[in-house]
């Protein structure tokens, strides 16, 4: 596709705050707009196909323990750590998931099933350095814009022991118009109406991931492109001797 015609098809990114992240919505919306959510998760295509994939790449590309610790930021209801759990157990591992949000409503939702979650700030974690295995951002990054991008990066960089993944949407006026149409057919609820294709307008191109993602050096870093418009940018800690290159 030639820069023109990606220019086209590429709306120009939004820096509009969505619903879900202000203060004083009813609780019962929010939890309803979640269980939509793990709905969307599940989907052929959805995020929960994108990180089955990385974590089977992951396995394959680092030699890890057989007990491994995963973060996920804005995780919301918890689905995903789920998830990732018992596919982990599957692959002969010992995963324990923490999630974290500072909504407690969604963080409830996933203590009801049994998974560790935190209320605490993404950018300011009260975690040690390099005491997670992997570390999360799913549909989550968005929300974030330069310096504060960054600074998520970096924060996540910092509690990671190997690996960092940020699961996002690339910015198109196609997944806009798909997600506008979907979420007219197959929910009410004002909030995923708003949000969703806000989301999409909020999201990346692979080259922006990577522009906020190089300032972050101890850490090799690509982006891999999915069906259903998603991304998937992986970093990699490096060993001394490969940073002293």
């Amino acid at each position: 596709m030639s820069n023109r015609q990606q220019a086209f098809w590429t709306p120009k990114r939004s820096e509009e705050p969505e619903q879900m992240d202000q203060p004083g919505l009813e609780p019962e919306l929010v939890r309803e707009a979640h269980q939509v959510l793990r709905t969307v998760n599940r989907q052929f295509f959805g995020a929960g196909w994108v990180l089955r994939r990385e974590l089977r790449s992951w396995t394959k590309e680092e030699k890890l323990p057989q007990a491994l610790t995963l973060l996920d930021l804005g995780a919301g209801s918890g689905d995903l750590m789920l998830e990732a759990n018992q596919m982990l157990k599957k692959l002969g591992h010992s995963p324990h998931a923490l999630a974290v949000d500072r909504d407690p409503i969604p963080l409830a939702m996933a203590r009801q099933d049994r998974l560790f979650a935190l209320q605490a700030d993404a950018l300011q974690l009260p975690l040690p350095d390099r005491c997670c295995d992997l570390v999360c951002a799913i549909k989550f990054a968005h929300h974030f814009s330069g310096p504060a991008l960054v600074k998520l990066l970096a924060e996540m960089g910092r509690v990671s022991r190997s690996r960092v993944l940020v699961l996002d949407i690339k910015r198109d006026w196609l997944a806009y118009a798909g997600f506008v149409a979907w979420s007219r057919v197959f929910t009410r609820n004002p909030l995923v109406r708003f949000d969703g294709p806000l989301s999409v307008r909020r999201g990346f191109l692979p080259k922006e991931l990577l522009e906020a993602a190089r300032h972050v050096e101890e850490f090799e870093w690509s982006v891999r492109r999915y069906a259903g418009f998603q991304l998937a940018l992986v970093g990699r800690r490096q060993t001394q001797r490969e940073q002293n290159r």
